[in-house]
């Protein structure tokens, strides 16, 4: 196995989960029918307007930009997801690249140059549900602080502005397990309260989210891009002659 990727992939999934914070269920969010997505197209409210954006965004296919700077250095990561299935394709530079496909039962991780085969499979099943990586796929994570979303008001079209509560975000968690990890994350904080920007589209879903957390470290800005709303996804896993099995000691990290 190629170590090399293992310190650098459990590094960038760290950085990403206390940058973005994690908020909603684990697992596939249903696909949600037309009628009801008619049903909520139009929210007077614009707090509720940009609490509901991301869960909109997401009944359908949709891919994710991610761009996280902090202390002069930055993470990018860019994502395909199938809300329904759970299927995804990630790249991420932090800054070394790395390439995941994620399918219902297993994650598939590109490695580096060395010899031998190019991808190391890690089953769903075996991850620590505590650990960075099962973190880390959850996609929903990346909009962490909107559970927590006190104010907002329109700036122009389409356009939002507002205050996010950390600790109404710990609050709104769906489970103990995602409050103990919402806690941990924004202990870095040096004030609760984060201001955001946030841009909805004419169906309501959410298409860009800026906020910048304050730490004691410095300042760590976040940036959040949605678009290809029900395009069509090609996330396969690779074949199993180009896969190799995580061993014990990767499952100890992950």
């Amino acid at each position: 196995m190629r170590r090399s990727i293992v310190p650098g992939l459990a590094l960038g999934l760290a950085t990403l989960l206390t940058a973005c914070g994690s908020a909603g269920d684990t697992g596939p969010a249903p696909a949600a029918s037309a009628s009801a997505s008619t049903a909520i197209t139009v929210v007077a409210d614009p707090v509720t307007a940009v609490r509901q954006g991301f869960d909109r965004s997401l009944e359908q296919t949709a891919k994710l930009d991610v761009l996280i700077t902090a202390a002069g250095h930055s993470i990018t990561m860019n994502s395909a997801v199938e809300p329904d299935t759970g299927r995804m394709t990630l790249h991420m530079k932090t800054p070394d690249p790395v390439t995941m496909v994620v399918t219902e039962d297993a994650v598939y991780i590109r490695q580096d140059e060395s010899d031998g085969k190019p991808w190391l499979k890690l089953d769903r099943d075996r991850l620590r549900p505590e650990g960075q990586l099962a973190q880390g796929l959850d996609f929903r994570a990346q909009a962490g602080i909107l559970d927590g979303v006190v104010s907002a008001e329109r700036i122009g079209d389409g356009r939002y502005a507002g205050v996010a509560d950390s600790e109404k975000a710990i609050a709104a968690a769906g489970s103990e397990s995602q409050r103990a990890i919402l806690q941990r994350t924004f202990k870095v904080l040096k004030q609760k309260s984060v201001p955001f920007e946030a841009t909805l589209d004419a169906e309501g879903r959410l298409t860009l989210l800026t906020y910048t957390f304050d730490t004691a470290a410095g300042a760590v800005r976040n940036e959040l891009k949605l678009h290809s709303f029900g395009e069509p996804l090609a996330i396969s896993a690779p074949q199993a002659s180009e896969t190799e099995d995580a061993t014990a000691d990767v499952y100890r990290v992950f």
